[in-house]
């Protein structure tokens, strides 16, 4: 897809002229759709990027070329949203089936995966029921669930209690228009707020309707275990990045957070980003994993050979 303003900089063209191919599976019955820039490169280990609520693969369309040299690079569409299928009803153990099969079909176990916000939710869960399949965990600005204490109840749901007739636009630069992110707060360029808004339509019978299946909100289930507790028990490396202007994961969160971690580290700081780190500021998120990303699997490497 082309920039939609002449004002856009040079960096995200470049980072655009690395397109991904699109391929698909089936999990459960649904087709599971998961974007790859370099798959021939199987000399190469494996990076898995997995989104936020309600997004997409192509929110990583800016910080996967950066780690083409060295990783084979792939982003998954979790069912209900981008441009997977849907389903009646979403479950977490669902969603990791859909990571660890992902992994399977690219076949780069054990791969290093890279979550943001509610992915990163689901890809500690998926690590923890699947350890063999990944290397290396990095977390973006998410807010993870904390053990309860005594009579405490539990969470509250994520999203609203009955569904809402899904609201069609007329044409696409109406429903372009009512792009949002959520929470609001953002530092992106126009251009790429743009471009994932764009990625983020599909045309239905009357007009063009937001490709996110509405019925997640509602459907989806809750785990016993906390993923501060399943942090405990996971034995890979693990890393937690944050925006600094977060209003989901802020330092404090993220450090509670990196407490957790068996084998953590502290937190890693985006200076200048709000909670959608890899939209405010890819340029500095994908030097940080082109960092991060070596030293988790040396940290690896060391733990084996001890």
């Amino acid at each position: 897809m082309s920039l939609a303003t002449d004002s856009a900089p040079a960096w995200m063209a470049d980072a655009l002229a690395h397109s991904p191919a699109s391929n698909e599976i089936s999990v459960d019955g649904c087709p599971i759709h998961y974007l790859s820039w370099n798959a021939d490169d199987r000399h190469k280990p494996g990076v898995l990027l997995v989104h936020g609520f309600c997004a997409h693969a192509h929110w990583w369309d800016f910080v996967a070329p950066a780690l083409l040299d060295h990783y084979r690079v792939f982003a998954i569409d979790l069912s209900g949203m981008g441009d997977s299928g849907h389903r009646e009803q979403y479950r977490i153990s669902t969603y990791c089936r859909e990571i660890a099969a992902v992994i399977d079909a690219a076949d780069i176990a054990p791969a290093t995966v890279v979550a943001h916000s509610f992915g990163g939710l689901m890809s500690i869960q998926a690590i923890y029921r699947n350890p063999a399949k990944v290397s290396a965990g990095v977390i973006i600005d998410s807010r993870i669930n904390f053990p309860r204490a005594g009579e405490e109840s539990a969470p509250p749901a994520r999203g609203a209690s009955e569904q809402r007739p899904k609201r069609i636009y007329p044409d696409f630069e109406q429903a372009l228009a009512r792009f949002r992110l959520i929470p609001p707060e953002n530092s992106a360029e126009p251009a790429v707020f743009d471009y994932v808004g764009r990625l983020s339509l599909r045309p239905a019978s009357e007009g063009w309707v937001w490709k996110f299946d509405d019925r997640i909100t509602f459907s989806l289930d809750y785990t016993e275990i906390s993923e501060a507790e399943m942090l405990r028990k996971i034995d890979c490396p693990m890393a937690f990045i944050y925006g600094e202007h977060s209003v989901v994961a802020p330092r404090d969160v993220a450090e509670k957070t990196v407490g957790y971690m068996n084998r953590g580290r502290p937190a890693l700081c985006v200076p200048g980003a709000h909670h959608h780190v890899l939209l405010d500021k890819p340029l500095a998120l994908r030097e940080l994993l082109c960092e991060l990303i070596p030293s988790l699997h040396a940290e690896g490497a060391d733990s084996k050979s001890g």
